[in-house]
């Protein structure tokens, strides 16, 4: 098992707080997102864990002293023109193994990943099944609990829930990933999201949903989100059980 983090991101919405880092390097408690999702990828005996890819771009030397804690970080020259689509397929030059992939801006309770490793399915995302929906989400329409769509486009009041930026595949459906956003980036559909990419072959894959059921979780992409994680939702997630 390999594990990918993307955290290429210009932080265009986050300058007033994020000013001259990554904002996977933001601090949360006395550690940044990335050392959190670092430290928890390698604290789970279950993944057996060979390797951690990071993604990056933006103020991607700031990144570097990672690479002390064992793990690569791989630079995505296209960062400022290309959408995540790029930093996921960029993964495909070093995934010969199934992977978790974790969003770099997005912070989970222990329990929601675990879940997610612990899940029957070979290949699933985890989705909020709990959370009021608005237009800004990426939703997800499921049936049975299989995937059968990702988009911002779809309306809240038919989606199952948000798609919160973690996932686990199969080597096997990874392979078809990356094939299907190779000719997708050489037909020049440079804008996509990974999970839209994902849209044209989930009739070929077996993707399902794995739910947070109302665990805490927030993906910090504005000032008024890392607010609001410093003040309710990280404490929650570093201290459970308090």
């Amino acid at each position: 098992m390999k594990a990918v983090i993307l955290a290429a991101g210009i932080n265009s919405r986050l300058r007033e707080v994020a000013k001259d880092i990554p904002k996977c390097l933001l601090k949360v408690g006395n550690t940044t997102i990335i050392e959190y999702q670092i430290k928890f990828l390698t604290s789970i005996g279950r993944l057996r864990l060979q390797d951690i890819y990071v993604i990056a771009g933006h103020k991607i030397k700031k990144l570097n002293y990672i690479k002390d804690f064992g793990v690569h970080v791989i630079y995505n020259p296209k960062y400022k023109e290309f959408n995540n689509i790029y930093s996921f397929y960029l993964a495909n030059k070093f995934i010969d193994d199934d992977f978790i992939l974790f969003n770099g801006d997005t912070l989970a309770d222990k329990r929601i990943i675990e879940s997610l490793v612990n899940s029957k399915h070979k290949t699933a995302f985890v989705v909020d099944n709990v959370k009021e929906l608005g237009h800004e989400e990426m939703k997800v329409l499921t049936k049975d609990d299989k995937i059968l769509k990702f988009g911002k486009e779809i309306d809240p009041k038919v989606a199952q829930g948000e798609y919160i930026g973690y996932a686990k595949f199969d080597l096997e459906d990874a392979t078809v990933i990356f094939d299907c956003m190779r000719k997708l980036l050489k037909e020049g559909k440079t804008d996509l999201w990974y999970e839209n990419a994902i849209n044209y072959v989930l009739d070929e894959i077996n993707a399902f949903a794995v739910y947070t059921n109302g665990l805490a979780w927030i993906e910090i992409d504005t000032p008024q989100d890392y607010y609001k994680a410093l003040k309710e939702v990280i404490p929650q997630i570093l201290n459970p059980n308090a």
